[in-house]
């Protein structure tokens, strides 16, 4: 009895540290404007009323659009094909944007296939005035080469450019920077960041000390990673254990801060969305993350 009686209180124990560690399991919210099709780089612009994003179609990644009146109310469900970006649109295959904040002029990096159609490359269109057309896409000076390039993040001080670099090893994070804060060149020749291969798609908090970075976890799949800043370099990535889904074929990818940085999104094929990859988002106080 007494035997039958422990096994009963360890079952029950071990039931009651699965339903917690469950429990402990941070739970992002989805995006309204979530499809069967691949959703992916997100990116929040204009004060916090423009979202931007990517959608897979017809084989090609096409940047959409999502607009809400304040920036504290919902997303809408509809996304459309942004008037304004027509020169990005049409490039084609775009793999991450980056819209800059404050007075016109503005600008928006991202990065698009080439002319050939071979490998990504960074890109740059100004818009000179509010809901003014983006100019025709000028190509970045510095840090484009024969491998993709993609993902491009400003700092918030516009003194540093961070973006993604695959390499024969793998995707590495790279950054580089100028002495001046606007206009859309000036750049240094780029640098690796200095995270093992692998560690990319930056989001940098608007003070500089923290980092979210997409990495490598078991079965090939994506996680969200965090680093703090250690000097002029980074500390080792951190996994967010407990945002990062274990069942996704892909996993959790594409990090973007808000223009504040206090909510993080992303994409993750995680069950329960709509199929594919879809767009969460989280408030970073959620995440424990300085």
């Amino acid at each position: 009895m007494r035997k039958c009686l422990g096994l009963v209180v360890l079952a029950a124990l071990v039931a009651g540290q699965a339903a917690a560690r469950e429990d402990e399991k941070l739970k992002p919210m989805p995006l309204p404007m979530n499809t069967e099709d691949d959703d992916d780089e997100p990116h929040v612009a204009e004060g916090g009323l423009l979202f931007l994003f990517t959608r897979v179609k017809g084989g090609k990644e096409v940047l959409l659009a999502a607009r809400r009146k304040v920036a504290s109310g919902a997303w809408p469900k509809k996304a459309i094909d942004e008037g304004d970006f027509d020169y990005v649109a049409k490039k084609g295959d775009v793999r991450g944007v980056f819209a800059t904040a404050g007075t016109h002029p503005r600008y928006l990096y991202f990065a698009a296939k080439d002319k050939l159609g071979k490998n990504y490359d960074l890109f740059v269109a100004v818009q000179q005035d509010t809901r003014k057309a983006w100019t025709a896409p000028t190509f970045l000076i510095k840090g484009n080469t024969d491998e993709d390039e993609a993902h491009p993040s400003l700092s918030a001080d516009g003194k540093s450019l961070y973006f993604s670099r695959r390499t024969k090893e793998g995707w590495q994070q790279m950054v580089m920077t100028r002495a001046a804060a606007k206009g859309p060149q000036g750049w240094r020749e780029p640098e690796e960041v200095g995270l093992p291969v692998g560690f990319h798609h930056a989001a940098v908090t608007p003070d500089g000390k923290t980092m979210y970075l997409q990495g490598p976890l078991d079965k090939e799949r994506w996680g969200l990673f965090f680093a703090q800043r250690k000097g002029k370099g980074w500390d080792k990535p951190v996994p967010l254990d407990k945002l990062n889904d274990a069942e996704g074929k892909v996993g959790d990818k594409s990090p973007s801060l808000s223009r504040d940085g206090k909510v993080l999104y992303f994409s993750s094929d995680r069950p329960g969305g709509k199929g594919g990859l879809d767009l969460y988002a989280i408030t970073r106080e959620k995440l424990g993350t300085k």
